[in-house]
C-alpha cells in the first residue's frame, strides 16, 4: 500500500493560560476541559513501538506490521524523527511524523513536510510548514488549519488538474481512554482530511469539455489520539476513493491505459502503542 506522508500550512495565535495543568471554559452551553503539558515527549533517542494493521475493507484481508519511531535528532529549530531505522512507515501517522520536522509548545504539536495524493497514477506533493496536528486548549471540532490549491500534470497526453482541500481540527480531550487494553489518563486528540476533485479536457467532434475523473470527495482523514508524557498512543487513517465511472469508460474509450489506476479504494489503517522508551 502507498503510504502517506502529510501535514498542513497554518500559523496560528496561541493564548496565554495558567500554569496548571487543566482548566476548563464553557462553550456554546458545554464545558470543555483544556489541558496544558507534554503530550509528545521528544528527546533524541525515544522510541516508540506499534503494532500496525492495514485492512483493505473490500476484501476483509488484514496485513499486520510494526512500526518503530524514533526522536533523531534535535536542532534550533525543532526535532526530527525516523521510522524502522530509516525504512518505510507501515502506519499513517508514522509517515505523517516522519515527514518533517517537529515543534512544539506546551499545547500544541506542529510539523514540516509533505503528503502525497494516495491515488497510484496521479503524482504530486503538498508542501506544508508550520502544520498544527494537535492544539490541546482549541475548542473539540475548532478548525486549526486549511490549505488550498491546484496542481496540473499530463495523463497520457491529457491534461490533468488537481484541485485539494487540506483540513486539520482538534477533537476531544479526554481524561481518560482505553487503548489495547491500557488506561491512558490526560488525552488529546485531533484530525486531518484531505478532500480531492480531479478532472481534465477532451475534444470531441471540435468541442473541448470539463470532464470529472475524481468527483469532489474526501480521501483521507486520520485520527489521532496524545497520551500526556507518552505521545502518540493510537491513531486510525481511512483512505479511499471513487472515480467517476462515465469518464473512466470515456477516457479507456479514447485509448488511456488505466489498469495500473484501481477504479476504487477502500483502505483502513490503525496504529496502536505497545511499548516506549522516553527520557523527560
Amino acid at each position: 500500500m502507498k503510504l502517506f506522508k502529510i501535514t498542513s500550512i497554518l500559523i496560528i495565535s496561541i493564548l496565554l493560560f495558567s500554569c496548571d495543568d487543566e482548566s476548563t471554559q464553557e462553550t456554546d452551553g458545554t464545558e470543555q476541559q483544556e489541558y496544558n503539558g507534554n503530550f509528545f515527549p521528544l528527546t533524541v533517542a525515544d522510541t516508540w513501538n506499534y503494532d500496525v494493521e492495514n485492512t483493505d475493507n473490500s476484501t476483509n484481508d488484514v496485513t499486520p506490521s510494526q512500526d518503530v519511531l524514533t526522536v533523531e535528532s534535535e536542532s534550533t529549530t525543532g526535532f526530527t524523527l525516523s521510522v524502522n531505522q530509516g525504512g518505510v512507515a507501515n502506519g499513517t501517522m508514522s509517515g505523517i511524523l516522519t515527514s518533517g520536522e517537529l515543534t512544539r509548545t506546551e499545547t500544541t504539536l506542529a510539523a514540516n513536510g509533505t503528503i502525497g495524493l494516495p491515488i497510484d497514477g496521479f503524482d504530486f506533493e503538498i508542501q506544508l510548514d508550520n502544520a498544527l496536528l494537535y492544539n490541546t486548549q482549541a475548542n473539540n471540532g475548532q478548525q486549526l488549519s486549511e490549505k488550498t490549491g491546484t496542481f496540473s500534470q499530463d495523463l497520457q497526453g491529457y491534461p490533468i488538474s488537481i484541485d485539494y482541500t487540506l483540513k486539520s481540527k482538534q477533537l476531544e480531550n479526554l481524561s481518560s481512554l482505553t487503548v489495547d487494553g491500557t488506561i491512558y489518563d490526560i488525552v488529546t486528540s485531533a484530525n486531518i482530511t484531505l478532500e480531492l476533485s480531479v478532472y481534465t479536457e477532451i475534444s470531441v467532434g471540435g468541442f473541448t469539455q470539463v470532464i470529472s475523473i475524481l468527483d469532489p470527495q474526501e480521501v483521507l482523514s486520520v485520527d489521532s489520539f496524545y497520551a500526556k508524557n507518552i505521545g502518540l498512543i493510537n491513531a486510525e487513517a481511512d483512505s479511499g476513493y471513487t472515480l467517476n465511472p462515465n469518464t473512466v469508460s470515456i477516457l479507456q474509450q479514447l485509448g488511456v491505459d488505466l489498469s495500473m489506476l484501481p477504479t476504487s479504494l477502500s483502505v483502513t489503517n490503525t496504529q496502536v502503542l505497545t511499548s516506549y522508551t522516553i527520557t523527560e
